[in-house]
């Protein structure tokens, strides 16, 4: 296995575990509507934005070119924006949420 697969791989891992806990803290602050896709889609995103640090530090360790960790490191950030663009385009046509009723108190 070559040190770039290998640092890939590393940083992949590490990013599918923690892009669990941005996606779930992000749903939070904002929910993701668009049903199941768009769930996915913005977890793999987030994923993809938490493995490309892992990769560069792996990468650092095993040696590789500055070249190759630019490279992949802005390939790693390009895959992320094009699941977020694809998570809004489901997201836009998906319906707004019903807004709150107000509550009167007397």
């Amino acid at each position: 296995m070559g040190n770039w697969l290998l640092a890939v791989l590393i940083g992949v891992v590490i990013g599918l575990a923690l892009g669990i806990k941005i996606a779930q803290d992000s749903n939070n602050k904002q929910p993701v509507r668009g049903g199941a896709v768009a769930q996915t889609l913005h977890y793999l995103a987030c994923a993809a934005m938490m493995s490309v640090l892992p990769f560069i530090i792996t990468g650092i360790i095993v040696g590789l070119k500055f070249v190759v960790l630019l490279s992949t490191g802005v390939g790693l950030m390009v895959l992320t924006g094009a699941f977020l663009l694809l998570e809004a385009s489901i997201e836009r046509g998906a319906t707004a949420p019903p807004p709150d009723r107000p509550v009167l108190t007397d």
